[in-house]
């Protein structure tokens, strides 16, 4: 990986597409977990209330998977050591980083004809810069974001068969107000080729920034469901 040019490319689009440098091995490991958990969530279990599972998300903490084969923290954090990954935050944020567990998550997606009938739906638009903030009942003046980075990783091919993630390209000035986020106001908003849904395969994964919109990319054509990893770097924060 080109870690100055990923860098630039960053902060200018805010987000790159980062292709088969994440090793399968760790990611099959993480896999075989996932599907171990959500197997138990889906047929009616309930886990410890530390996993912070969400019904409507269906997501919990990525530490979740420590109970379900995951040996240990240096193999939940093993995609963290692909090449030139650590350099690429460190490059965008201005500083050292490191990632925080306590907001970094699996989740599983259902392909939308099989999505259970439950309090579970995709997500909507939103902003990852908003983690924290609690915002006015309507719009007002710039509210400041969460300095974050998100690395958001597919546990299985997405984007076409099963749900991937859907993106307006470039980086935002400030966050949105939550009544801003209807899709049909975003595509008035926005032009059309702004809008992006990348197909990736195991092995790849998304760099985005903090003010980036996004939300889950699902149609009905799509017939398999999809489990996802995602890391939430920040700076100055201590090594867990």
């Amino acid at each position: 990986m080109a870690t100055a040019d990923q860098a630039s490319k960053l902060r200018e689009q805010g987000i790159v597409l980062l292709r088969d440098i994440f090793q399968k091995d760790s990611l099959n490991l993480l896999k075989k977990a996932a599907e171990r958990c959500f197997e138990l969530i889906d047929r009616g279990h309930s886990l410890p209330e530390r996993c912070r599972f969400n019904r409507f998300s269906n997501s919990l903490l990525l530490t979740a998977l420590l109970d379900f084969g995951v040996g240990g923290d240096l193999e939940l954090l093993a995609p963290l050591a692909a090449p030139g990954l650590e350099a690429l935050f460190s490059a965008a944020m201005g500083q050292h980083c490191t990632c925080n567990l306590e907001q970094s998550w699996v989740r599983k997606k259902f392909a939308p004809l099989q999505a259970p009938a439950r309090e579970y739906q995709p997500q909507g638009w939103h902003q990852d810069g908003a983690l924290g903030v609690r915002f006015p009942t309507q719009p007002g003046p710039a509210i400041p974001m969460t300095e974050l980075i998100t690395l958001w990783i597919p546990l299985n091919p997405c984007g076409i068969d099963s749900p991937g993630l859907e993106f307006v390209r470039g980086p935002q000035e400030a966050l949105l107000h939550f009544t801003e986020l209807d899709d049909a106001a975003l595509r008035r908003r926005f032009p059309s080729h702004e809008f992006w849904a990348p197909a990736l395969e195991l092995g790849d994964g998304l760099v985005f920034l903090n003010s980036v919109l996004h939300r889950t990319h699902a149609n009905a054509e799509m017939l398999l469901h999809r489990l996802s990893i995602e890391y939430r770097i920040f700076a100055s924060l201590p090594t867990r």
